[in-house]
């Protein structure tokens, strides 16, 4: 087992020569994690638009339904690279996953939500501090949406702890909001589209973490980075150009995106699309795990330099 500290210096290594042609290398399989929402879905656009088979890498897409099955995954091995929010993340080390961030992915901008807390259009629910007592519907309990929610609420004057929050995907949120089974949930517009004639939204509980911050972050396991530097490198490379890409090739993202998820064309277009970052800066991770100490989604502050492998 090596240590954190050689872990870095492996992966920086690696990843501070991007000169070195991939050729050099023979082409390797890696094993990573998506999810069938447009901010999780930064490994289909790679590999739709040829950022992998440029790197000299031919990679297998995991479908999966939230950070912490992706999480498990990477633990386990069944996946080599995982994508989870910084909180997420954050708990995983907490508690001795030996995890490190190699990439950012997803911006939240709150200029751009892309992820809304709805009622139903029938429900008497008419803003946030009308969910004290209620049931919230969020894809992960004890995570970023979580986290997000209950600092929403607080500033809306309601108590966290009032609320009861309820974990389900995100595509039975619609139908449990369509019988009462929750009150409200906190869901990803791509998601939304397919019910959003029925639904209202509150806001957008995201931006009570902070104004921008990292949505999520590519990661692996410190045994597979010490041993794949180079892998590393080339993912890195490759995730860093293709987010670059598309942010200005929409049109073609959408394309991809709508292989995975059912959205009509018009749908799509209506939608607030994902901005993806291209390089690692604490200041878009540490507002977020502040808060979420202050929330109680993570036991003990935590230093975002902690779980980042960066050159």
């Amino acid at each position: 087992m090596i240590g954190r500290g050689s872990a870095l210096a492996l992966l920086g290594a690696a990843v501070a020569t991007p000169g070195a042609a991939f050729a050099a290398d023979a082409p390797a399989t890696i094993r990573i994690a998506y999810m069938t929402t447009d901010a999780f879905a930064q490994g289909l656009y790679a590999d739709a638009g040829g950022f992998f088979k440029a790197a000299g890498l031919n990679v297998e897409l995991v479908m999966l339904g939230n950070s912490g099955s992706i999480a498990a995954a990477v633990a386990g091995g069944s996946v080599d690279i995982g994508l989870g929010n910084p909180i997420s993340l954050a708990n995983a080390v907490e508690s001795g996953l030996p995890f490190y961030a190699i990439a950012p992915s997803a911006l939240f901008v709150d200029s751009k939500p892309q992820s809304f807390m709805v009622v139903a259009k029938t429900s008497a629910v008419q803003s946030a501090k009308d969910l004290a007592g209620k049931t919230i519907g969020l894809v992960e309990v004890r995570g970023v949406t979580q986290a997000a929610t209950a600092a929403w609420l607080r500033k809306a004057g309601v108590d966290p702890l009032s609320a009861k929050y309820v974990e389900m995907p995100f595509t039975a949120m619609g139908p449990a909001l369509a019988t009462g089974r929750i009150d409200a949930a906190f869901i990803a517009d791509t998601a939304l589209m397919s019910f959003r004639a029925q639904t209202r939204s509150l806001g957008c509980p995201y931006a009570a973490l902070a104004p921008q911050w990292y949505l999520n972050l590519w990661y692996a396991g410190k045994d597979w980075l010490a041993k794949n530097p180079a892998l590393a490198r080339r993912f890195v490379a490759a995730i860093e150009k293709s987010g670059t890409w598309a942010n200005t090739h929409q049109t073609e993202t959408g394309a991809t995106l709508q292989k995975y998820v059912p959205l009509p064309s018009d749908v799509l277009a209506q939608m607030m699309r994902t901005d993806f970052a291209d390089k690692l800066d604490v200041n878009y991770i540490q507002p977020v795990l502040d808060a979420a100490v202050r929330e109680g989604a993570i036991k003990h502050a935590i230093d975002a330099h902690a779980f980042l492998a960066s050159p």
